[in-house]
């Protein structure tokens, strides 16, 4: 190619939203990941700060009714604080130093210590979720 078709090449314009999109949304990925970063660890720091108030999302096995829910955790000494909108997940609490074991020794699948204060559904019967 001789130097006057290069410049033709190098003068012809761009066609439309080849290159100037996808420029344009990789310039706002890392704000995005940074973003996603620091809602997880804002989520990580709330869930964990909960450890010393005797209150537990349970997520009983999937299936089970509200009923089987609060009976393994009565099977496990608990009460119950909160229900979520799906029938197998329950906030519960109880004074044991070892509530969380007892209740994977009852059967529940997943136990997360939570803050005192949390509303994740209905209110109780006379009551509130927290």
């Amino acid at each position: 190619m001789d130097e006057a078709g290069l410049l033709k090449v190098l003068n012809r314009p761009a066609r439309a939203g080849s290159m100037d999109t996808s420029c344009a949304m990789s310039a706002y990925l890392p704000a995005a990941l940074l973003l996603l970063a620091g809602l997880v660890g804002l989520a990580a720091a709330w869930i964990m700060s909960g450890s010393g108030s005797g209150r537990y999302l349970v997520i009983a096995p999937w299936g089970a009714s509200r009923a089987e829910a609060i009976n393994l955790v009565r099977a496990a000494d608990g009460g119950l604080v909160g229900m979520g909108r799906l029938s197998n997940i329950i906030i519960a609490g109880s004074n044991r130093p070892d509530f969380a074991a007892a209740l994977r020794r009852a059967g529940v699948w997943g136990v997360i210590a939570t803050p005192s204060r949390i509303e994740c559904g209905e209110p109780l019967p006379g009551g509130q979720t927290s």
